[in-house]
């Protein structure tokens, strides 16, 4: 038999109640001068005063939960006291559900998904609602429960505007209140299942929970939500990235609920009234990622629910669905209700402490998600999808949106793969619409993919980048709301991958036009092949220093991307950029199928070069990683006499500084005014110091020429050229 204890010990107001209540304060002039159920209830005063007088300290009741499909079933509990100051907004009802009825001992404890819960006691002949399920206690068998007054919900439906939906405003961030643990130690124990209860528990999420210690008798209550991700095969690297994007935001997702297909013309409907099973999403369609709870109650065209937060952000956009619960996952430690998303029923609208808020008669801000893949393995398969992503988390900066929008496109790639990984390469063609208020932009990336364990989790990742970037806005001169994404995906078990393994200048450095030959192992061939890049060098640089050959967005993260973006590192440079600079920027930043070559000329500092190295680039039909450098020597060449008579010889001679061991050069002559050139000579050069000399006679000359000398270079430095004009004098 459980005892009602006394008034427990208040607490410290948390710092995060604080900021809610401050926030009540400035919202409460746009709510309704008067809001509550269309039904009779109880307060928290008038609950304490029917415990007061029942002789054995309780009061039995029931709360309302479906338990399949749209069935609302009736479930027995007992309200044992009331909890000062465990819940967000004060109190909280602590009841036990009769584990004896036949759906607590089929589930085995109080499920996630029950969240809102309407609970009910006799009062006067009547049954009033006094709260909604709102925790549950985690890991034990005893069936106990925490619920938000009802007095609380409807006070909150009063502040705040429970409007119609808009595109949302500013960052949206995970609330810091949210992630507060609340402990209440009860005056008076609780006697429960042979032992005694002591203290309350209150976290924001099962994950936290299961952190908690549990000592005897202590109670630890988690939110009775149930969320959800379907669409993308439980296990790929694409759900645990949307669930880990979730649980960063303290919302549990439930084990094992990916699918193949998702919610593409749901159909289910059914009154959503006291009871009802609900769900707030995210995103529907072919992707659908949200939570479910139940309906607290029903006022005209406002509905509340849940009891406690889902985001604890305030205004809001979200899906509001019928939900049809399959099944309650039976568990004795964690159980939770499964199903399918039902049809669009209107927009939540509020997310606060004591419930969520929704109309039933406004459309979310929502932004389109479609995508196509084709993917080849031994077969050629296809897929298409299509979803809808709340506008709002498009000005997030917690990273949810971004996530969103790469799990939806990511639907038809699992889909025509048929495997939750794929060893392979893909190209992509991501493409998002985008608007400051005033114009639109478009960012179009196309792309190539290679990776030896699984490509599918990366055919979304521009899609990802791009929406991140989007969304950042620092100084408040980028707004940007998304107005559509798309991805185009060709996935294949071929691999594309190639590694640098060199890189050569032949004839050496010169100012103006080069060549960089830049040798690759591409995967599955068995001979080398190069890559021509250019490279354009400033009159009155130095030729002296070093050259490099990387993938072009590895050269980017190394010289700060260039005053603009880098994919890999997703950074933008000038703080103070423009939307329309920023799509600029993502537009022009380097893909994984470039080659970047850079030349620092000798004694600079690479990274004060930033934006003025010179660098060039080229695409490639591979993903490219790894690196070469070598160093560019300065070679000299000087003619005694530069002009000579007619059938008279001259001496060359030159320097290649550097070079500590005897290399060839090779001596070229053209006559001026023909095109042929010619080897004429090959000769040593011999270290001496700091450089290595070299030295050659002519024959003679019958007209006038142009000499070059050129060392091909070796493993650690490029090959060097110089030429020289000599010239015939007539006396």
């Amino acid at each position: 038999m459980l005892h009602r204890p006394r008034p427990a010990v208040r607490r410290a107001v948390l710092l995060a109640l604080a900021l809610v209540l401050a926030s009540v304060v400035a919202c409460a002039a746009g709510g309704r001068a008067a809001a509550a159920p269309l039904e009779p209830t109880l307060t928290v005063q008038q609950l304490q005063a029917l415990l007061d007088a029942s002789t054995t300290g309780t009061v039995t009741g029931y709360f309302l939960t479906v338990d399949k499909g749209s069935h609302i079933a009736r479930i027995p509990m007992t309200v044992d006291s009331i909890v000062d100051n465990a819940g967000p907004d004060g109190s909280l009802i602590l009841f036990q559900a009769d584990m004896t009825d036949p759906v607590m001992a089929t589930i085995g404890n109080i499920a996630g998904g029950m969240s809102g819960s309407p609970l009910y006691v006799p009062d006067g002949g009547t049954d009033k609602l006094i709260g909604a399920l709102s925790y549950g206690d985690s890991y034990t068998l005893s069936g106990f429960g925490l619920a938000t007054p009802i007095e609380y919900m409807s006070a909150d439906e009063s502040k705040y505007p429970i409007g119609g939906a808009v595109a949302m405003r500013g960052a949206r961030a995970a609330s810091s209140g949210a992630a507060s643990v609340r402990t209440v130690t009860l005056q008076q124990p609780i006697a429960a299942g042979g032992g005694a209860v002591h203290r309350v528990v209150v976290t924001p999420s099962a994950a936290v929970a299961a952190q908690m210690a549990k000592p005897a008798g202590t109670l630890v209550f988690a939110p009775m939500e149930s969320a959800q991700i379907s669409g993308l095969p439980y296990g790929s690297k694409a759900y645990q990235a949307m669930a880990g994007a979730l649980q960063k935001r303290g919302i549990t997702v439930q084990r094992g609920l990916g699918a193949s297909t998702a919610g593409s013309g749901a159909v289910f409907t059914a009154p959503l009234q006291a009871g009802s099973a609900m769900a707030a999403m995210y995103a529907v369609g072919d992707f659908y990622s949200g939570a479910i709870g139940t309906v607290t109650y029903v006022d005209g065209a406002r509905l509340m629910a849940f009891g406690h937060p889902l985001d604890w952000i305030g205004a809001t956009s979200d899906y509001l669905c019928n939900f049809r619960i399959d099944a309650i996952w039976a568990d004795s430690m964690e159980a939770y209700k499964v199903g399918s998303l039902g049809v669009l029923r209107g927009t939540v609208t509020q997310d606060r402490g004591s419930g969520i808020g929704a109309r039933l008669d406004a459309t979310p801000a929502q932004v389109p998600v479609t995508a196509h893949a084709s993917v080849t393995t031994d077969a050629t398969r296809t897929a298409d999808a299509s979803s809808q992503i709340t506008q709002f988390w498009a000005d997030d900066q917690s990273g949810l949106g971004a996530a969103l929008g790469a799990s939806a496109v990511s639907v038809p790639v699992y889909r025509a793969a048929d495997v939750t990984v794929l060893p392979g390469s893909a190209t992509t063609v991501s493409t998002v619409k985008v608007t400051d208020g005033t114009n639109h932009y478009t960012v179009k990336i196309s792309n190539i993919w290679d990776d030896p364990s699984d490509v599918l989790y990366e055919t979304a990742q521009d899609v990802s980048t791009a929406l991140s970037t989007l969304e950042a806005n620092p100084d408040g001169i980028a707004p940007a709301t998304i107005e559509s994404v798309d991805l185009q995906a060709t996935v294949s078990s071929a691999r594309r991958a190639a590694r640098i393994a060199d890189v050569s200048v032949p004839g050496g450095l010169h100012t103006g036009a080069n060549i960089v030959k830049v040798t690759v192992y591409a995967n599955g061939l068995a001979q080398p092949r190069t890559i021509d890049v250019p490279l354009t060098i400033p009159a009155g640089t130095p030729t002296a220093g070093q050259v490099q050959a990387q993938s072009a967005i590895a050269a980017a993260s190394d010289t700060g991307g260039g005053g603009g973006l880098t994919r890999s590192a997703d950074r933008v440079t000038d703080p103070r950029l423009t939307l329309a600079q920023t799509v600029d920027a993502l537009n022009a930043a380097p893909t994984n199928d470039m080659v970047a070559v850079t030349f620092t000329p000798a004694g600079s500092d690479p990274l004060s070069a930033s934006g003025t190295t010179p660098s060039g680039t080229a695409h490639t039909d591979w993903v490219i990683s790894e690196k070469a450098s070598k160093t560019a020597y300065p070679m000299t060449l000087r003619a005694t006499p530069k002009a000579v008579k007619r059938n008279h010889r001259v001496t060359l001679h030159g320097t290649v500084t550097g070079l500590t061991s005897p290399e060839k050069v090779h001596i070229y002559r053209r006559y001026l005014g023909t095109k042929t050139i010619r080897l004429v000579a090959t000769v040593m050069a011999v270290p001496a110091g700091d450089q290595a000399v070299f030295a050659w006679y002519s024959g003679r000359l019958p007209k006038s020429a142009v000499f070059s000398a050129s060392w091909d270079g070796n493993d650690t430095a490029l090959g060097a050229s110089a030429s020289i004009v000599v010239s015939l004098r007539r006396h």
